[in-house]
């Protein structure tokens, strides 16, 4: 009876090792939106450094992740910077079921002596105020800033648009080269940036956003997936999130 026990609880621990193994010279792969990918990076690194696997990031704005995914079919991980971007690839059944882990808030971001004194939504619309926008099509913080100024009746804002950028990250470079006076970005994408300043937008105003991730559906490594977003959405997870200004989502 022992040897059977051991037997038994040889071939259990064996099966949970193979589940979480990948196949020679192959990687865990993770769609992720640009703007996370500092937490998303050392998330990995603790992640690989605990489990032994290789990890491989494609990082773009979420239309564009979700347009590649929905081509390749191919993949383990998509995580994203909102809700209604990861609902829509779970609508078109590209993936499983969700996993909040934080707050990605819009805000005005300014450079830091702020020349034209903008401090509301409104100041956005006035005479030669130049402003940069996500592209609406591309990602996250560009479709919500739409649904923001359609929510305030300032939908005029889009006649002082200089530039729209597929990614957070390129309207940041855009505004600190001082191409623009203003965008409506993510908080934690100028987090610590010396060049710029926050300005809070009005809760009632505001529309939240919420990182959001999950399993591809067609994943060959479904349990080692599941994983790594457990992982990411537990505590030790957040934190590293909150490390760069995501603030955590609390059950």
């Amino acid at each position: 009876m022992r040897l059977f026990q051991k037997i038994t609880a040889t071939a259990v621990i064996l099966a949970s090792s193979v589940g979480l193994a990948l196949a020679d010279g192959e990687s865990l792969f993770i769609y992720s939106g640009a703007g996370l990918k500092k937490p998303m990076e050392e998330i990995a690194a603790v992640f690989k450094a605990k489990n032994n696997v290789d990890i491989e990031f494609n990082y773009a704005g979420s239309g564009q992740l979700l347009a590649q995914l929905e081509t390749t079919r191919k993949g383990d991980v998509f995580l994203v910077g909102s809700e209604d971007s990861y609902n829509v690839a779970k609508q078109k059944g590209l993936v499983n079921e969700a996993y909040d882990i934080a707050h990605h808030t819009p805000a005005i971001v300014v450079l830091k002596s702020n020349p034209k004194n903008i401090q509301t939504l409104e100041d956005l619309s006035k005479d030669g105020v130049k402003v940069i926008l996500g592209e609406a099509k591309a990602n996250a913080i560009g479709k919500t800033a739409q649904i923001i100024l359609q929510k305030n009746d300032l939908t005029k804002v889009n006649d002082n648009v200089v530039s729209t950028a597929n990614t957070v990250n390129e309207m940041v470079v855009q505004l600190t080269l001082g191409n623009a006076d203003a965008m409506i970005a993510t908080i934690d994408s100028v987090y610590n940036n010396p060049k710029v300043k926050i300005i809070g937008i009005n809760p009632a105003q505001n529309i939240d956003q919420i990182v959001t991730g999950g399993v591809i559906s067609t994943t060959a490594y479904p349990e080692l997936s599941k994983a790594f977003m457990d992982f990411a959405s537990s505590k030790e997870g957040k934190e590293i999130f909150a490390r760069y200004g995501f603030k955590p989502v609390t059950e």
